[in-house]
């Protein structure tokens, strides 16, 4: 298997585990879950779940009708910030 169709697999199986993540929640229309899988953050099937819960939960504390893109980039900085938040400073992984 070479390095590109590794990422393409890779690439398929989280925008798949996002729309699962997402089947059952209301999204606004401004989301492009693509764009959080073609960012560089290097998230694993559970953080694709964290993101997605929390999405969800900050837009049930601010009563939104529906999950929104703003909502969607908090959560992945919020899930970044606390599997990151373990690593001292300066170590490369």
């Amino acid at each position: 298997m070479t390095a590109r169709s590794s990422s393409l697999a890779k690439y398929k199986d989280q925008i798949h585990i996002f729309r699962l993540r997402t089947s059952c929640v209301s999204l606004a229309g401004n989301i492009d879950l693509e764009e959080f899988v073609m960012a560089k953050d290097d998230l694993s099937a559970a953080d694709i779940k964290a993101v997605c819960t929390e999405a969800g939960l900050l837009a049930l504390r601010e009563r939104k009708m529906g999950v929104s893109k703003v909502d969607f980039t908090s959560a992945r900085e919020k899930v970044l910030y606390r599997k990151n938040e373990g690593t001292p400073e300066g170590l490369y992984l």
